[in-house]
């Protein structure tokens, strides 16, 4: 899938400006991409347009241990919102990523993260 078709389905659901969609995917892919081991961030990004693969990829040098609180944080300092919109972008983005993976590929993120991360796919039924 194109990143462009990837952005025009953020916008859509989350209802963004398309400025706006591309900030808040840059901001919650990016923090992502922090947020992973560099190995599973680099499978994740085999699945997605260029641009995202880009995204994990550029904050791979370490693997953040970030809670779901701190993502959100992390991610509202880099889009220059508060937290609650940051926590609505994260939701919209990574529900639109999980939606254009495989269910393993999202199995293994999500095994790579804390439960309440599931919630923020999309996927609360996936929480242990």
């Amino acid at each position: 899938m194109p990143y462009g078709e990837f952005l025009a389905t953020v916008r859509e659901r989350g209802g963004y400006a398309p400025d706006e969609a591309e900030r808040s995917t840059e901001a919650v892919v990016g923090a992502l991409g922090r947020r992973l081991p560099a190995g599973a961030a680099e499978h994740l990004g085999e699945q997605l347009p260029q641009r995202l693969a880009e995204l994990l990829g550029d904050a791979q040098a370490r693997a953040e241990t970030w809670g779901v609180h701190e993502f959100v944080a992390h991610v509202a300092e880099a889009s220059g919102t508060d937290e609650p919109t940051a926590e609505e972008h994260s939701r919209t983005v990574l529900s639109t990523l999980a939606d254009r993976i495989s269910g393993g590929e999202l199995n293994k993120v999500l095994g790579r993260l804390p439960s309440g991360y599931a919630e923020l796919f999309g996927h609360p039924e996936l929480s242990e």
